[in-house]
């Protein structure tokens, strides 16, 4: 293992891997932050368990309270194990498919009309922006198993 940011195979231009602090700080700071994001609503859900029943209800679901604590236990532990930079890779991918079935179930612009079908795609988006951000968090932790430590670039 060589010091950070110098080359640890050849010369500026070859190909070579070194290693990129600035970058695996920016990813920890990803990291750390889409899981204080992804635990903190489900947080919010805990707290504020009657709202999110009635929205729930209201979107359709004939018995909600289940679908809020399931909700809030994948959030709760995507977000803790993002934090603490364990099974980053498995984390982003059950988060994924989280967000992907809340788009799909919830935010159903395609159906509606005017302000509301504007509000729904507006979340409907911001919802794929966070699948991005957790594809690259989880492209970049390296393994299935424990988060890589250093990020690498040729």
């Amino acid at each position: 293992m060589t010091q950070a940011g110098t080359w640890t195979n050849g010369s500026p231009g070859s190909g070579a891997m070194r290693q990129d602090r600035t970058g695996a700080g920016m990813l920890r700071m990803a990291r750390i932050a889409f899981g204080a994001f992804f635990a903190g609503s489900a947080v919010l859900k805990l707290t504020a368990t009657a709202t999110m029943v009635e929205m729930l209800g209201a979107a359709g679901f004939a018995n909600p309270l289940p679908w809020v604590w399931l909700a809030a236990a994948c959030q709760l532990a995507g977000g803790l194990a993002l934090i603490a930079n364990r099974l980053v890779r498995w984390a982003a991918l059950g988060l994924i498919a989280y967000v992907a079935v809340v788009n799909r179930v919830l935010h159903g612009f395609w159906i509606l009309d005017g302000e509301a079908a504007s509000i729904q795609f507006q979340l409907f988006s911001k919802n794929l922006g966070i699948i991005a951000g957790l594809l690259a968090i989880g492209g970049a932790a390296g393994t299935w198993g424990m988060a890589r430590k250093e990020v690498y670039y040729a």
